[in-house]
């Protein structure tokens, strides 16, 4: 359906199955693959303007770890080997590109963004005990080759609208520090800057942090400091406009949500709204909309002043409800307590 208007774009397709339902991804721009695997394994493929089942039958794809299971990352369904790599899934519910390493992605469950999603993800390469990392795309599989210096070694990588950055380290001598080095899609460096630090494991990263001895620093994607604190670096961070907020450890879901302007520099109110992965799901640049709970203990939503730190509303759903809420592109879209209708939403009057 669109959802800014509610109109159906073609018939409800019928996947047939016993007990339960399949499981389905967006497979690029074009397709949605749904995998059954709990009796007689099925796929089908279908066209995502149009509904046309363009194939239906058997696969090698699972939904379940460790042999070709099936994630949603970015835009596109990819499948994982543990110890053996990443998959690229074909048209029929195939395997087509193949990246050889862990068999893990590291952005594997990439929160949700305000910007496009990944184009690009990363996984360990190299055998048992290695940090090394290869940088692939997510369309094709086409593995990006930064711009490295002689017996440089790409390890951590964090990819983030633009690009990625990455610690660099020295293949010979492992006694040298690393330091992070900055790069476009196409693996070309966007700036000569080396910055001696380490990227932290910081959900719903929209920007490159680097954390130091001391202190911990936001980038730019071509390596221009935005803001640098001391202290503790965030466990979770969100830019929305010009403004970066960020959690702390034990502030999640207490009154640790900070804010700067990276125009300015300014510090903004700390505030005990939550804009943490799994609960958020969007804003306006002014009010932020996340969502709590589950059917086992009621759904809670709650749109917050971003500057004020005020609740503007809540809405609840009882215990044993269907309610769920999206936000598809920029509408929040809700399914009825009864599991019978969707609707958009707007802020009540």
């Amino acid at each position: 359906m669109n959802v800014r208007d509610g109109r159906r774009l073609f018939p409800a397709v019928e996947l047939t199955t016993e007990k339960r339902p399949p499981k389905c991804y967006l497979n690029g721009p074009e397709a949605v693959l749904c995998v059954h695997d709990f009796e007689a394994v099925t796929a089908w493929v279908v066209d995502a303007h149009t509904g046309r089942v363009s194939y239906r039958g058997p696969t090698d794809l699972r939904t379940y770890p460790a042999k070709l299971g099936v994630h949603q990352v970015g835009i596109y369904a990819i499948a994982l080997t543990e110890n053996e790599g990443v998959y690229g899934v074909g048209p029929k519910a195939d395997t087509t590109w193949f990246v050889p390493g862990a068999g893990h992605v590291d952005n594997l469950y990439p929160p949700s963004h305000d910007t496009a999603p990944p184009a690009l993800a990363t996984q360990v390469t190299g055998g048992r005990g290695s940090d090394a990392r290869v940088v692939f795309s997510l369309s094709d599989g086409r593995v990006i080759t930064p711009e490295l210096d002689e017996n440089a070694e790409l390890q951590k990588t964090i990819v983030y609208p633009g690009g990625f950055a990455a610690e660099i380290a020295d293949r010979q001598d492992r006694s040298v520090l690393t330091r992070v080095q900055f790069f476009d899609d196409a693996g070309k460096r966007t700036s000569r800057k080396s910055i001696h630090g380490d990227l932290p494991n910081i959900e719903t990263l929209d920007l490159p942090v680097i954390e130091a001895l001391k202190d911990w620093a936001v980038y730019t994607p071509d390596g221009g400091r935005l803001l640098k604190l001391t202290g503790e670096r965030p466990v979770e961070t969100r830019l929305i406009g010009t403004k970066f907020f960020f959690a702390q450890i034990g502030g999640i879901m207490g009154p640790h949500w900070q804010q700067y302007d990276l125009r300015t520099g300014a510090q903004g109110k700390t505030c005990d709204y939550d804009l943490g992965y799994g609960y958020y799901l969007g804003t306006d640049g002014t009010v932020a909309v996340a969502d709590f709970g589950n059917p086992n203990v009621g759904r809670l939503t709650k749109a917050y002043d971003l500057s004020g730190c005020e609740t503007l509303w809540t809405a609840a759903s009882p215990v044993g409800s269907f309610h769920d809420l999206w936000r598809i592109n920029t509408t929040l879209v809700q399914l009825s307590d009864d599991a019978t209708e969707l609707a958009s939403l707007v802020a009540p009057h």
